[in-house]
């Protein structure tokens, strides 16, 4: 288990893409609220086969 030793761990939020406007501002909120937690990164579930594609990048660039 040296490896785990050698680097530092990080942690992480997943969002899913918000399906509403409501949602989405919701979301804001909450992105704000974990961000005071200072994680390593956010990322954006993409659905299978491109489903989400569009409101995955505008919830990217929202956040």
């Amino acid at each position: 288990m040296q490896s785990q030793q050698k680097y530092p761990k990080l942690f992480s939020f997943e969002f899913y893409p918000p399906k509403t406007e409501e949602g989405a501002a919701s979301l804001q909120v909450v992105h704000s609220k974990l961000a005071a937690l200072n994680p390593d990164f956010f990322s954006v579930t993409f659905g299978a086969g491109g489903s989400t594609r569009d409101k995955t990048f505008d919830t990217v660039v929202d956040i």
